[in-house]
């Protein structure tokens, strides 16, 4: 299985704990175009794990979602959560090629993967001369489990559609963060504006879902921390739930119009914002306390909320009271065109959710 294996034109398709996400994009010289995309919901029990269990269940999901967005695209691209995935850089001598590398990554992978090597797929990227030796090169070593990645491209099968691309979500959300990066405020302190203050600069990129809420810290465009709390939208729908006497779709409805009930935002929305900004704090502190941070020579101006938490109203703004850095909504989308069976409105409601699923969509230009 070729984690980098590049395909065009393809969907980018977010399998999540909770929802199917999908992203199509054209684009025509340097500026992208929304053809389409679509949120569409899966029952409790169809992914465990982070992994697809019902892969009939997510595959008719997908049927849907692809006829909401209207595409007749058939390839797609999909991610292993990042947290699945063994990522080492592993020094091999500079003069070997591809064919050398591929045949010697096997026995090198060997000495870094906790599993049997059968049990694993394995891709590589060569990244150039070693910074420690003029005779070595870096070489990327990323692993998996099969079955991270064989339940996903069931469900791709099953719905009608090749698998592509098999991506990383911290991979995927580079690829976006680079169009992000294009409408970041002003960092704070001295030097350049805009874009080339903001990759001077590590940011924070909070992704919240339904049960985890991950912490990415990108420099320039390249992630170099990951975070996972486990803590996330579901504990404010069943707080709903509890509180009211409501079904668990009941109180996802009330959860997404707001209408749970006159106390609601006062008694159970603003404490879950202020809970959820400790979190992202708590996730940060893990970072405060890196090599990276300690050195002295980086630190986070900017937050960038993504996921369906990103989309509770004001919670941007306690995050930045609590964590006292500049705190925006992600959108990917903002300097995008976009195809006119597409509703403007519902794009920009939903682009935090469909961070992973853009940045899978732009594999098609790499």
């Amino acid at each position: 299985m070729a984690l980098f294996t590049r395909k065009e034109p393809i969907l980018g398709i977010d399998i999540g704990p909770s929802a199917v996400k999908l992203v199509e994009l054209s684009r025509s010289g340097p500026r992208f175009r929304v053809e389409g995309f679509a949120i569409e919901p899966l029952g409790e029990g169809m992914v465990e794990d982070r992994n697809p269990a019902d892969t009939d269940g997510v595959a008719e999901a997908i049927k849907r979602a692809c006829r909401k967005a209207g595409t007749r695209v058939r390839r797609a691209a999909v991610a292993v959560p990042t947290s699945s995935v063994i990522t080492r850089t592993v020094p091999m001598p500079a003069d070997f090629k591809e064919s050398d590398l591929e045949t010697n990554i096997t026995f090198e992978a060997a000495q870094y993967i906790p599993y049997p090597i059968e049990e694993v797929y394995l891709d590589f990227e060569a990244k150039g001369r070693s910074a420690a030796s003029s005779d070595m090169q870096d070489v990327m070593l990323v692993a998996t489990r099969k079955e991270n990645v064989d339940t996903r491209e069931a469900a791709l099968n099953d719905a009608g559609l090749k698998p592509a691309i098999v991506d990383v979500e911290a991979y995927a959300l580079e690829n976006a963060f680079r169009l992000l990066m294009e409408s970041l405020p002003k960092a704070s302190g001295e030097g350049p504006t805009g874009l080339t203050q903001a990759r001077e600069s590590l940011t924070a990129l909070v992704d919240v879902g339904a049960s985890l809420t991950t912490l990415y810290v990108l420099q320039q465009d390249r992630v170099v921390f990951t975070r996972e709390q486990r803590f996330g939208c579901d504990q404010l729908t069943v707080r709903i739930a509890e509180t009211y006497g409501l079904s668990r779709e009941q109180a996802e409805q009330a959860k997404r119009s707001g209408a749970a009930g006159a106390d609601y935002p006062a008694t159970i929305l603003e404490p879950f914002k202020q809970m959820l900004a400790e979190q992202i704090g708590h996730a940060l502190q893990f970072f405060f306390s890196s090599d990276l941070y300690v050195s002295g020579r980086y630190n986070i101006d900017t937050v960038v909320l993504s996921g369906g938490g990103a989309m509770i109203a004001g919670l941007d703004r306690v995050v930045a009271d609590v964590l006292g850095i500049t705190t925006v909504v992600a959108n990917p989308f903002k300097n995008m065109g976009s195809a006119a069976r597409v509703n403007g409105n519902a794009l920009l409601r939903d682009a935090p959710l469909l961070t992973v699923a853009c940045g899978l969509a732009l594999r098609s230009f790499d």
